[in-house]
């Protein structure tokens, strides 16, 4: 299964500005929202003030979906592992 960034990256090569042909970079790219019919719209927009293109790209989020909602003691116990941190450099050396 690929992932959400597998399938922008594959928007990014595939699209060009319907106006002036230019290839869009992964920042012009932006997620708009996510659909419950398992559909990610995107929005890639051209640096020269073309009209935006709206997309539907049809992906599976199988592993969001099995993560289910996040519970009040979840979000206790990272907000505890966080206010025990000196700095946010030292959350990415324990990861």
């Amino acid at each position: 299964m690929r992932s959400l960034q597998d399938e922008i990256v594959q928007v990014q090569r595939d699209l060009t500005c319907p106006i002036c042909g230019r290839s869009f970079e992964l920042k012009d790219i932006r997620i708009r929202s996510f659909l419950p019919s398992g559909t990610t719209e995107l929005s890639v927009g051209c640096d020269r003030n073309h009209f935006p293109v709206i997309l539907l790209v049809p992906v599976t989020l199988r592993e969001l979906v099995k993560a289910g909602p996040i519970t009040g003691k979840e979000v206790r116990s990272i907000s505890k592992k966080i206010e025990a941190l000196e700095n946010l450099q030292d959350l990415y050396k324990k990861n």
